[in-house]
């Protein structure tokens, strides 16, 4: 767009009629070119698409229900639509179907000739058809003035998805984890680059994220690397010593639903000849509860039963459909017969037989071991069992659950590789599996659809750091980023703070050897740590010397004992005489460890209101780089201390400088998987209390699990507020400005619908009427977030740092973001390794930046925008270099993370954590805190940055 009647259009071109247009494009920094991981799409030029409703009764969910759109596709009247497999089929014409047209599918599994006698048969009603003009919508982002909205927008996006998802999802090489995330299934060499074993039985694949994007000029096709974590395609024998076999019912959880092909059998053949494998499904292990109903149950003798104790009655006349002919099972009944006898074979006739005996005598070749538990592959009314050594686990099988801290650390090493490397499996193992290449017969294909060849490069830039402001001495001294850091060496932080009272406690354990250092030596150590803090500017003098400094032991694994010993020294500190009394607490801890961490911060945060800093001992004892490591733990004294670490020039800050506007950050913080049923989710507030940005006090609240809008954001926006207006001597804000953390790109608007009046109900109880009433205060709101699958990478080498990544102040709102969306890409920081993932921003409110004249500086409310993000994203004050996330939102979630510290026991119950309960906390409609809410944070802690 180059001409300035385009440019001056942009101001009133909107997609939406909710949220604000783009002002204009940005126009600050260093003008540079990168590629984005997308390819352009050409549609024919009246490509028309018609999204005809799917309904299947009686209701059918999962792969059941992909196989019922297989067998729908399979019929003529829908040969070469598109389907996402789910509720909709899509055509590129009309199908001239009746209307309320019904289809009658008798359900058969995959490689069945014909359906089973019991088969369930399915109603598929295919109604409703509407249709959509594609070229209508790339005529919209192609428009260089401005026109009504195009409300359509959302359905062809959607329908495009299915069309380019079909080929992934209908490939029986690939595994897919919802709509958009594709894996190849392939075990050869030539795609063994693409799995790790991650240990514990399970594996990572290398897959590809695809979701097409409307952008300026046209759509584009979003394709990206990305990783998932499933069982290991193994015989189940083998399997289980990974998986674990001590807690058999955790173990049963972990295989509810798992698939696996069964091998004691001859395979099936099926009308081409080919090899149908025969699989099933399992609900469990053995119980003793199984086939109650049955005329003959079988007999377990203790849950999770290995195959000796494990028995099933074996009639001589099994029914055609008896599962004795492919497992151990209880459904043959052998009505009538007296017990006893016979059959062809060896095996007895109407009598119970153990699953390891009829094993041995009908397949005397495969070994059996009795420590392994018997699976069901039936149901619970109607048990069907297998013993582990005739069970494979079929490839891509996705896990729900929270991955070990090693699996972890290899998921990460697996995934973390150069830009360049990820560029190129996009554009050739990604297209492949994906069914990009024209060679693929793809429906998008079919539909005449075309993908760019290469990957697309837009415009970018990159903006210049701000200096950061230290003390040295009396003087302000300042210092220029390079590659995203600096050094604060032989500078003291901005604004000092006094500690008051401090100790340490020196924790030991029974694990391993022990340290290697004495306790004279730590105390040495933690005298050189001091000194440290007076130099940078921190007054460290109030150190209790007596009672000296206690020694704790803790006991491995022993959680819950360790918590209350902890407490107890926490609740000694707190009991104290005001001259033994710490303020704050150093904790020297003997390793790396979540439920010690946990323990610590909760009883210090909500107990004993005392601030507690964590180092590893080994660590913290190093000669070597010490001084640095004493500096990044300095950075949390200061803070937690009320003191401000480093700022920033004010020209840099635009609006901010003149000191009238607050910046809140907010983040909601969810169960994850793992995390005990009806676990609540935790929303997070932080604001600013003046100028500087250093300082921002937090609070918190607990509500019902799962919900993303907050609802008690109200009190949280009042309690900020008055903060704010403790600090500067009465006055509240004039402008708020949000950074919304969390937000998925579909609940924007819900943002405005149900956050953005309890803002402004916040503000009618503090703001005098006549303010209100002048639309005071202004408020813009900014949601932000990390969580897309947009990446870019330098075209030239000149461009790059020293990890080939994006140098940091790179930006970009244009070419993959839509012309009239208010939205823009920033990576502020230096990726160390990997590559860089720039932190997306989306305007969705503002009554502030359009309001502020043009200046030399900034020619738009964009650039006024995009500087004060980048410039933010310096003032991370618990690290020396520029971060991802601009700090707002960053506090936010570094304080929803120790929000789950506290409700450990809800969100990581597997940790066996003591920290107290707040379940109860989830059942009040706005989720308001009480005075006994266990998670209440002390007094003293609370306008204080304790999160940190």
């Amino acid at each position: 767009m180059t001409n300035s009647k385009g440019i001056n259009a942009l101001a009133n071109l909107s997609t939406t009629t909710q949220f604000p247009p783009r002002p204009g494009h940005g126009t600050l920094g260093k003008k540079i070119v990168v590629y984005a991981n997308y390819f352009k799409l050409i549609a024919p030029p009246n490509l028309s698409l018609t999204r005809y409703n799917v309904e299947v009764s009686p209701p059918a969910t999962g792969k059941k229900l992909g196989r019922i759109f297989q067998l729908l596709l399979e019929l003529p009247n829908f040969a070469g639509v598109a389907t996402e497999w789910k509720s909709m089929i899509i055509s590129t014409n009309d199908l001239n179907l009746p209307a309320g047209y019904t289809v009658q599918i008798p359900y058969k599994k995959e490689g069945e000739d014909e359906p089973l006698a019991r088969a369930i048969t399915y109603n598929v009603r295919v109604i409703t058809p509407l249709t959509y003009l594609v070229s209508d919508l790339v005529k919209f982002l192609s428009s260089e003035s401005p026109g009504p909205p195009y409300t359509q927008k959302a359905e062809v996006i959607q329908m495009m998805n299915a069309v380019f998802g079909h080929y992934p999802q209908a490939h029986p090489e690939v595994g897919s984890i919802g709509q958009n995330r594709h894996f190849s299934l392939d075990r050869s060499q030539a795609n063994a680059h693409n799995i790790r074993v991650l240990g514990g039985g399970l594996e990572s694949l290398r897959g590809y994220f695809l979701s097409v994007r409307p952008a300026t000029g046209g759509l584009l096709l979003n394709v990206n690397v990305t990783h998932g974590v499933f069982f290991e395609p193994d015989r189940l024998d083998k399997l289980f010593p990974k998986l674990g076999t001590g807690n058999k019912i955790t173990l049963a959880k972990k295989l509810n639903k798992l698939r696996v092909r069964v091998i004691h059998l001859p395979a099936k053949k099926g009308k081409k000849n080919q090899d149908v494998p025969r699989i099933k499904s399992i609900c469990g292990f053995a119980l003793t509860t199984d086939g109650r109903s049955e005329e003959h149950p079988p007999r377990v003798t203790v849950n999770g039963a290995g195959p000796t104790q494990v028995s099933f009655w074996l009639s001589d006349t099994p029914p055609a459909t008896a599962p004795a002919a492919a497992a151990a099972g209880s459904k043959t009944t052998g009505k009538n017969k007296k017990p006893g006898g016979s059959q062809a074979g060896g095996l007895p006739a109407n009598q119970y037989i153990t699953v390891y005996d009829y094993f041995q005598i009908k397949y005397p070749h495969i070994q059996i071991s009795d420590r392994n538990p018997v699976v069901n592959v039936g149901n619970k009314e109607h048990p069907m069992y297998l013993p582990a050594e005739v069970c494979v686990v079929l490839p891509g099988q996705p896990i729900g659950r929270r991955l070990s801290p090693l699996q972890t650390q290899e998921m990460i090493t697996f995934a973390c590789r150069k830009p360049w490397e990820n560029a190129n499996s996009i554009v050739g193992d990604g297209r492949a599996v994906l069914g990009l290449n024209p060679a693929d017969n793809s429906i998008s294909k079919a539909f005449g659809i075309q993908v760019g060849s290469s990957l697309v490069t837009v415009a970018a830039r990159v903006l210049t750091p701000p200096q950061i402001k230290y003390k040295k001495g009396k003087q302000e001294t300042a210092m220029t980023p390079r590659f995203g850091s600096w050094n604060m060496m032989n500078v003291q932080f901005h604004t000092g703070s006094n500690l008051g009272q401090w100790t340490y406690i020196y924790f030991q354990s029974n694990r391993g050897r022990g340290d290697n250092f004495s306790e004279g030596e730590l105390r040495n150590t933690v005298n050189g740590f001091r000194t440290f803090l007076n130099s940078s500017g921190i007054n460290a003098g109030g150190f209790i010397s007596t009672p000296p400094p206690p020694t704790v032991y803790l006991y491995d694994g022993e959680n819950a004992r360790n918590d209350m010993i902890i407490r107890d020294i926490f609740r000694k500190f707190f009991l104290a005489a005001p001259a033994a009394k710490p303020r704050f607490v150093l904790c020297v801890l003997p390793y790396n460890d979540v439920a010690l961490y946990n323990s610590i911060k909760t009883v210090g945060d909500t107990k004993a209101g005392i601030h507690t800093v964590c180092v590893v001992g080994s660590k913290f004892m190093k000669t070597n780089r010490q001084e640095q490591y004493f500096g990044n733990v300095s950075l949390k004294f200061n803070l937690k201390a009320g003191g401000i670490n480093h700022t920033l020039d004010h020209g840099k800050l635009g609006i901010i400088s003149e000191g009238k506007t607050m910046v809140v950050g907010l983040d909601v913080t969810h169960p994850s998987p793992g995390s005990k049923e009806g676990a609540p989710s935790v929303a997070g507030i932080v604001a600013s209390v003046d100028k500087w940005l250093g300082q921002w006090p937090a609070d918190f609240n607990v509500q019902l699990g799962k919900k993303e809008m907050v609802a008690a954001l109200e009190s949280m926006m009042i309690s900020r507020l008055n903060v704010w207006k403790k600090r500067n001597g009465g006055a509240l804000p004039v402008n708020i400005i949000m950074y919304r953390d969390g937000v998925s790109e579909g609940q924007y608007q819900l943002v405005l619908d149900e956050e953005l009046p309890l803002i402004r109900n916040a503000c009618r109880q503090l703001y005098p009427p006549d303010a209100t009433k002048q639309g005071f205060p202004k408020v813009s709101i900014i949601i932000c977030g990390k969580r897309h699958h947009t990446r870019f990478y330098p075209t030239a080498e000149k461009d790059a740092d020293r990890s080939s990544n994006c140098e940091p102040g790179t930006i970009v709102d244009r070419g993959v973001t839509e012309v009239g969306s208010w939205d823009f890409f920033l990576q502020a920081h230096c990726c160390l390794q990997g590559t860089a993932r720039s932190a997306h921003y989306y305007v969705i409110l503002d009554e502030i930046f359009r309001g502020i004249k043009p200046t030399v500086q900034h020619k738009s409310a964009a650039d006024a925008l995009e500087e004060l993000t980048h410039s933010m994203s310096h003032l991370f004050g618990r690290a020396t270099k520029a971060v991802s996330l601009c700090p707002p939102a960053y506090y936010a979630d570094l304080l929803c993370t120790r929000l789950r510290c506290y409700l450990s026991d809800q969100f990581d119950p597997q940790e066996t954590s003591a920290t107290p309960s707040v379940a109860s906390g989830a059942t009040g409609a706005t989720g308001s805190k009480s005075k006994d809410d266990p998670i209440a944070i002390v007094a003293a802690l609370k306008d204080s940055m304790f999160y940190i």
